[in-house]
């Protein structure tokens, strides 16, 4: 009896040069956009500022500042992806990050997804270039990306 496989839940969400790949359980909500608050201080390009989500500001970040570029002007479609917290960290149970349109649901199974041989060290918020259905897609190191958002928020 063969292997049975098991697809993941996933999300394709569009960015500025491309789009990230995430399972749908790093999700919390996908919601219009709204322009995030700015804070007083000084924070890293890529920290936009907070965003009001049901009852909570979290703090709103640019996936293309995150890896060196500036961040981009949200698109006539662009929305929110509120991210859920990995690493358990206090005062940081979400953070929200802005795509360039709508992110579509798809399911993924091992054999759909191929890694891209494609170095990626000037991109320190991706973790792995891959094909997903036959469409470059970025796997995000969200745990980077979390740690970056508690190091501006806490030091």
């Amino acid at each position: 009896m063969a292997a049975e496989q098991t697809a993941i839940r996933s999300l394709l969400v569009p960015m500025q040069d491309g789009y990230l790949l995430m399972p749908g359980a790093l999700v919390a909500e996908v919601v219009s956009y709204a322009a995030p608050e700015a804070v007083p201080g000084q924070y890293p390009q890529w920290f936009l500022g907070k965003f009001n989500w049901r009852g909570q500001r979290l703090p709103c970040v640019s996936f293309e500042g995150m890896n060196g570029g500036p961040p981009v002007t949200p698109a006539t479609r662009a929305r929110i992806i509120v991210m859920k917290g990995v690493n358990n960290r206090p005062g940081l149970p979400y953070f929200a990050l802005v795509s360039q349109g709508i992110p579509r649901l798809l399911s993924v199974e091992d054999d759909v997804v191929e890694a891209l041989d494609e170095s990626m060290d000037d991109a320190p918020a991706v973790r792995m270039p891959v094909l997903v259905h036959g469409e470059p897609a970025f796997i995000p190191d969200v745990e980077y990306m979390e740690d970056q958002v508690y190091r501006a928020l806490f030091g």
